[in-house]
């Protein structure tokens, strides 16, 4: 996937977007086919129906529908019927697509599923971290190439180019972990640590595509919001790392 472009040589016409990776039909750069409550939402249908999945802290963070729909939560020894322990709602976060909610919930007791249905969730999660990184870059890419500075592209600005790369770069680490924990056998602190180094490389993406959008990605509703969403996904879900010198 290349996310760059050579800046257009005057007087020929602005170079089309610097995407070459074909999206699924009915997705653009502006509006992804598929919003991350919708994604969070399948990958939940597949691994955890029914049950609440909680991170290493307690913490769940799912569309406020999925929260409601849900009686148990999970725990490190399997799941618990909600209403025993004390559930807090910590907040509600936009994902910017629309008028789904993300739900910030701590429960006491609650932890990571044990076995295959844990495994599932931390996997499937990084996937859907994953499709909105590249989403929100190539939005970013676009809108880039279609603004100018004394008649120069802005994506064709060396700086900018050069951010475009570095999330492009941080998304291809996280693609490459991932596809090496896809390669090894379930449960273990190898796949723990690799999971974690993921999620902490896209929120490296995820922060420099926000510079790339400039102000109005740090608007509550704009496009930005989605990666401060799946920013918290990251806290909450990504595993406690576990090798020796891994705090981060």
């Amino acid at each position: 996937m290349s996310f760059l472009a050579a800046p257009p040589a005057p007087p020929a016409p602005p170079a089309p977007p610097p995407t070459t990776a074909a999206r699924p039909a009915g997705e653009t750069a502006a509006a992804p086919a598929v919003a991350l409550t919708a994604r969070l939402t399948r990958l939940h249908a597949r691994v955890s129906p029914g049950v609440l999945p909680a991170g290493p802290g307690g913490h769940v963070v799912l569309p406020e529908h999925l929260v409601v729909g849900c009686d148990r939560f999970t725990t490190p020894t399997g799941p618990v019927r909600r209403g025993g322990p004390a559930e807090e709602t910590v907040g509600r976060l936009r994902t910017g697509e629309g008028p789904d909610r993300l739900l910030a919930l701590r429960i006491a007791g609650a932890g990571t599923a044990p076995g295959p249905a844990g495994d599932s969730w931390a996997t499937g999660l990084v996937q859907v971290r994953l499709a909105t990184a590249e989403a929100a870059l190539h939005r970013a890419a676009d809108h880039l190439q279609h603004r100018s500075v004394q008649g120069t592209t802005t994506l064709g600005l060396p700086m900018v180019r050069a951010l475009v790369a570095d999330a492009a770069a941080a998304i291809a680490e996280a693609r490459a972990l991932a596809d090496t924990v896809a390669a090894l056998a379930p449960g273990g602190a190898v796949r723990a640590d690799l999971l974690h180094r993921a999620h902490r490389a896209l929120d490296e993406s995820g922060r420099t595509t926000l510079h790339l959008m400039g102000a109005i990605g740090f608007l509550t509703a704009g496009p930005g919001a989605v990666l401060r969403a799946s920013e918290l996904l990251g806290d909450a879900y990504a595993p406690v790392p576990v090798t020796a010198g891994e705090t981060s």
